[in-house]
C-alpha cells in the first residue's frame, strides 16, 4: 500500500478538504513509443481504487517527445492528476507555449463525486504563448501573449506584445 502526501500551494483549502481522505494504492512507471520505435511519452500514474472501477491519473513529471526523440513537452502533475505546469517546446528546443496552474478548486461536496464528476475541479491558469518574429527579431522566439484562464476560459486581461516586446493590445476578458 502506497500512501502519497504532496501539499501544492495551488490548492485552496477547500480542495484540499475535498481531497483528504482519497488515498492512492499505487504508483507506476510507463513509457509509451512511435512505431518507429522512438519514445513518444514517459512518465508515471497514480492509482485511485474505487468500488466501481480503479482510476489512473497522471502524476509527477511527464515528458512527451517528437518521433524525432526531440523533447516535445515537459508536464508536471499533482497526486490528483491536476496539471500544475506545462512546457511545450519546438522541434529546434526553443519554448512555444507553456503554463502554470495558479489555483486548483472544486465545488463538489463529495469525495465521492471526484472521480465519477465530469468536471471535478476549478482550475486557474496563467499561460505564455511565443512566436517566431518575422520582421523586426526574423526567426527568433518572443513572447507574443500572456494571460489567466479558469476552467479553459479566458479571464482578467490578457496583454499582446509585438516582435519588439512592446504592448500591442490589453483585452480584459472579465
Amino acid at each position: 500500500m502506497l500512501s502519497v502526501a504532496m501539499v501544492f500551494s495551488q490548492q485552496t483549502d477547500r480542495y484540499k478538504t475535498l481531497v483528504s481522505n482519497i488515498k492512492a494504492k499505487d504508483t507506476s512507471s510507463y513509457v509509451y513509443y512511435y512505431k518507429n520505435d522512438s519514445i513518444r511519452e514517459t512518465g508515471k500514474h497514480i492509482a485511485y481504487p474505487r468500488p466501481e472501477y480503479t482510476y489512473e491519473k497522471k502524476f509527477g513529471e511527464i515528458k512527451t517527445y517528437y518521433n524525432t526523440g526531440q523533447l516535445k513537452s515537459l508536464e508536471n502533475y499533482d497526486a490528483y492528476g491536476n496539471i500544475l505546469n506545462v512546457e511545450f517546446y519546438n522541434p529546434n528546443g526553443s519554448t512555444w507555449w507553456k503554463s502554470k496552474t495558479l489555483e486548483i478548486d472544486s465545488e463538489l461536496t463529495s469525495s465521492e463525486e471526484y472521480f465519477t464528476n465530469e468536471n471535478p475541479v476549478i482550475v486557474t491558469k496563467e499561460l505564455w504563448e511565443y512566436k517566431v518574429g518575422e520582421k523586426e527579431r526574423y526567426g527568433e522566439i518572443y513572447l507574443r501573449v500572456v494571460g489567466k484562464v479558469k476552467n479553459g476560459k479566458k479571464i482578467g486581461v490578457w496583454i499582446i506584445y509585438d516582435e519588439l516586446g512592446k504592448i500591442e493590445e490589453k483585452v480584459n476578458y472579465d
